[in-house]
């Protein structure tokens, strides 16, 4: 879990990252809550796959993407049996509206992101 949803703790990804690389073990992190809280940079923490929440961001229920490193490729089972799509990760149709919705959440996140982290710090201290 990247950044925890009670008490706001920030884990240290790029450190845990490198030691995951260093013994060649594929990291995975849970990062809805960071989504549109705190910079994600999957190239720095080393990240092979990272789960996200688009009603975490404000955006539609019942959407979310996981990030999967091209190189080096780490490979998933199917969520549910059925049609090929998505390169064989999953079966169904993506539900188009929902992905809008997040992308949108996603740009709206970003571009409040500084404000939101000023604000926030304002409150802490």
């Amino acid at each position: 879990m990247m950044v925890n949803n009670e008490i706001g703790v920030i884990q240290p990804m790029e450190e845990i990252g490198q030691i995951c690389k260093e013994f060649g073990i594929p990291f995975h992190t849970d990062a809805a809550q960071a989504l549109g809280k705190v910079p994600i940079d999957v190239e720095k923490m080393n990240v092979s796959l990272m789960s996200l929440s688009g009603h975490k961001i404000y955006g539609p229920k019942g959407v979310g993407a996981l990030y999967m490193r091209r190189r080096p490729r780490i490979r998933v089972e199917p969520q549910m049996n059925g049609g090929r799509q998505e390169r064989g990760i999953r079966s169904g149709i993506v539900p188009t509206p929902l992905v809008v919705g997040m992308g949108a959440a996603c740009e709206l996140a970003m571009k409040e992101m500084e404000y939101d982290e000023k604000r926030i710090k304002g409150l802490q201290e």
